[in-house]
């Protein structure tokens, strides 16, 4: 299987492009789906067709669903939401508001890797796509896996045949309902899914792509997607610059056609990757103009192909010393901040914090000594 998620600023053409992908993909015989996480739901628009928050046949293997929170939350976690709604009532709140409360931020990107995981589980489909919601969000989207986990290891004390225990005694006295034994079951349950996840979007078979234009802020941005997405463990396979303005554009485009010029010459030598170029179009890339691009996008490969392999975190062995090297580029050295606390590596970028679960071999030793150099953070133990 081969899992493939877009990203970048918004406006930036990442459904067009994961649209065309997909098409392509398809057409080469591999069974693909497309999955929108991103709220705007312009998927639809790009097929100009109507999908459902399930798979939807588009032509001979594709499928293209947009996640819908609600249908997810009334198929499977009514049970938690339910307890939310209870517990957010026996505080005093409205019971509006509290329906609103127990629809916990971050439950639509949440949902969208839980399909994810659902159908690599089921092997359904040859190829799944994801197409990203503007790049914060999808940064929020990737980190969700580590965070539920960290969550989970921290708050997730109570053993169940405990709380069965004290339930009865303690509930009256409290004034605050306790999770029932069925919502403790389906909270384990979707601790064990990110678990399953982290590993997923972690492994070789998963690559991100960065859709970007040639523009000064979108680079920019693109930049620190780019750190963010290495610090986090992700692969990111290939860059695809899109709606480059063609040499014939006329004399009003002159001063944009020399500027993207520039701007193309520095992403080339900004991000060591594949780097795929879409000019400007004429028209608007919808139905069956997706399948144009599709043809021109990767340049005849295989657009299932993993272009670029390299690992964002190793861990090498230099005498007695073990070091794990992260690359962090488009990162300067003041924003890193570091701190060991137990099994756990912290890493700060700027407005980012990672926490790395360090493995047995570096779990039980100290950091000695952390260098910056060329975009890659080296972290000494022993």
């Amino acid at each position: 299987m081969r899992i493939i998620l877009f990203t970048g600023k918004g406006g930036v053409g990442k459904t067009t492009v994961a649209a065309a992908t997909g098409i392509k993909s398809s057409q080469l015989g591999y069974k693909t789906l497309i999955i929108s996480t991103d709220p705007a739901h312009s998927l639809s628009d790009s097929f100009q067709k109507e999908l459902k928050p399930y798979p939807t046949k588009v032509m001979e293997n594709l499928y293209a669903m947009e996640v819908n929170v609600e249908y997810e939350l009334e198929r499977h976690w009514n049970t938690i939401k339910d307890y939310l709604t209870v517990f957010f009532k026996s505080q005093g709140i409205d019971d509006v508001v509290a329906e609103e409360l127990a629809i916990f931020p971050g439950f639509d990107e949440l949902a969208s890797l839980l399909h994810l995981l659902n159908y690599y589980e089921r092997e359904m489909f040859d190829v799944i796509i994801l197409d990203c919601a503007p790049t914060g969000e999808t940064l929020r989207l990737l980190s969700v896996p580590e965070v539920a986990k960290w969550y989970m290891n921290r708050f997730f004390g109570i053993e169940k045949k405990v709380l069965k225990l004290v339930k009865p005694i303690a509930e009256p006295l409290i004034n605050v309902p306790l999770p029932s034994e069925e919502v403790l079951n389906k909270i384990q349950e979707l601790y064990i899914k990110m678990s399953k996840l982290k590993e997923i979007l972690e492994s070789e078979i998963t690559s991100v792509r960065i859709v970007m234009n040639p523009e000064r802020m979108v680079i920019r941005e693109s930049e620190r997607a780019f750190t963010y997405l290495n610090l986090f463990g992700y692969r990111v396979d290939c860059i695809i610059v899109n709606k480059i303005f063609p040499r014939e554009a006329g004399d009003y485009f002159t001063k944009w056609f020399e500027l993207q010029e520039r701007y193309l010459e520095e992403i080339k030598n900004r991000f060591p990757l594949p780097i795929f170029k879409i000019p400007f179009k004429s028209t608007e890339i919808v139905g069956e103009k997706l399948y144009e691009l599709a043809d021109e996008l990767y340049g005849g490969e295989d657009p299932t192909k993993v272009f670029y392999s390299e690992k964002p975190m190793k861990i090498e062995k230099e005498g007695d010393l073990f070091i794990l090297v992260i690359k962090a580029p488009f990162v300067s050295k003041k924003e890193l901040k570091l701190l060991k606390r137990g099994e756990e590596l912290i890493i700060i970028a700027g407005q980012w914090k990672r926490i790395v679960f360090l493995p047995q071999s570096l779990a039980l030793k100290e950091p000695v000594e952390a260098k910056f150099n060329n975009g890659e953070l080296r972290i000494y133990f022993r």
